[in-house]
């Protein structure tokens, strides 16, 4: 393909967001067709956790810039600790954290647009690109979208990896009571309004969110991209179990997301096969609230539960490989049934079965139930514990199960390439 394009996108490597892994896959599927892929992001900052070993994914024909990005956020906070034994400043703060959560509505990223409209206007002059796609959250970044789009007259793909409105993990969104949150919910649905009315495209990742938007708009305008797996991550990385019947959960566990049917089921087990000592560990990997450490302790399964904290993604990899079940832990309520977490493209690619605890009406159990690839739990206590039962008695037995991969091609960085160079060529 003769083509080029400008992806801008705030999460991007080194920065380990899950964000940011979308972002690695569309721009090495496109440089594996051969399309010119110039990507901008922001300056790496070396005082925010960072995963280095991200930038060796990609190829060396990928054109990356990078700009300056102010963040008020990071000055507060390093006056709050300043300042924090000053008199008065209980008083001051509070002040400033309100001014603070005004200006920097939809998003503390906001400022980055300045920066990033003038150093992307100079990359698509300089380099002829006709072509852009933005990639949000964070949400103002689309802004950027849609000044290049008004300057250069380019194509603009957006990109919402997540909704602008309805967001779930916006959970102080849900049932805002404080003016601020008032205000920021008027403010993100003028947002949606100027980005779907102005792109050329507009990208969702779940089918869900393309159909609300096609009712919510009444247009065609939308296409689904979902998230996908890197074929690359897996190569040359041990496919050997681990020796405890292991289930693990990649990924943060925040709002609504909660595993206390889990815990439940597993006292369960252990009660079932007493007076044997029960062979099981489960491994959260990523950062875990302060409720998923309460719920440990409540159910008292503290001795098969580890937290890992943040590791490296190839690590993050590694342990999904070697684990028996792959534990998904949606969220609930307003906006959760079309919400996939990125980690399940990357479970499908492991070729394990998947543990997926939330509503079996929701997309992703749709899928599951469709590839065949594991089992939908709606927080039902005696049917865990059957499946618990079940994997485990198989674990005893050294028995192994894959998914057969032909089934899952269509969850690939490859395949969703395939989908955004078919936007370049139409749009």
């Amino acid at each position: 393909m003769n083509e080029k394009i400008l992806i801008i996108a705030y999460p991007f490597p080194p920065i380990p967001y899950s964000g940011t892994y979308r972002i690695i896959r569309i721009c090495k599927g496109l440089s594996r067709l051969g399309v010119e892929v110039h990507a901008l992001s922001i300056n790496i900052d070396d005082d925010i956790p960072n995963d280095y070993d991200l930038l060796k994914k990609f190829p060396n024909d990928i054109n990356i810039h990078r700009t300056y990005i102010p963040d008020p956020w990071l000055l507060y906070q390093q006056w709050k600790k300043n300042n924090k034994d000053r008199k008065g400043f209980k008083y001051i703060n509070k002040i400033l954290s309100l001014l603070l959560r005004l200006i920097t509505i939809p998003d503390h990223q906001i400022f980055w647009i300045p920066f990033a409209v003038f150093h992307g206007r100079k990359i698509i002059k300089k380099h002829h690109i006709k072509t852009i796609l933005i990639s949000s959250p964070p949400n103002s970044s689309q802004l950027i979208g849609y000044f290049l789009k008004k300057m250069t007259k380019v194509k603009w793909l957006a990109d919402f990896r997540d909704p602008i409105v309805g967001n779930v993990a916006a959970t102080h969104l849900i049932n805002p009571t404080d003016f601020i949150s008032k205000i920021e919910i008027r403010i993100l649905v003028a947002l949606e309004n100027l980005v779907v009315k102005n792109a050329d495209i507009a990208i969702a990742n779940t089918e869900t969110h393309r159909k609300e938007l096609t009712e919510k708009f009444k247009t065609d305008n939308f296409i689904t991209i979902r998230n996908s797996f890197d074929e690359d991550d897996y190569k040359g990385l041990s496919k050997e179990k681990y020796n405890k019947f292991t289930i693990a959960h990649i990924g943060s566990m925040y709002g609504l997301r909660k595993a206390d049917v889990l815990f439940e089921a597993i006292k369960k087990l252990e009660e079932l096969i007493a007076p044997e000592v029960l062979k099981v560990q489960i491994l959260f990997v990523g950062q875990g609230a302060d409720d998923l450490k309460r719920s440990v302790n409540n159910y008292g399964v503290e001795k098969y539960v580890e937290m890992k904290g943040m590791v490296p993604h190839k690590e993050a990899i590694q342990i999904m490989m070697r684990s028996h079940l792959l534990l998904l832990v949606k969220a609930t309520g307003k906006g959760s049934l079309g919400q996939i977490p990125a980690k399940f493209f990357e479970y499908l690619g492991t070729g394990n079965k998947i543990l997926c605890i939330g509503p079996k009406k929701s997309e992703v159990a749709g899928i599951i139930t469709k590839l065949k690839v594991g089992y939908i739990i709606d927080d039902n206590l005696s049917k865990i514990c059957e499946i618990l039962k079940k994997e485990y008695n198989t674990y005893q037995q050294k028995q192994i199960y894959t998914i057969n991969s032909g089934e899952i091609d269509g969850f690939s960085s490859s395949y969703i390439a395939d989908e955004v160079a078919k936007l370049i060529c139409q749009v």
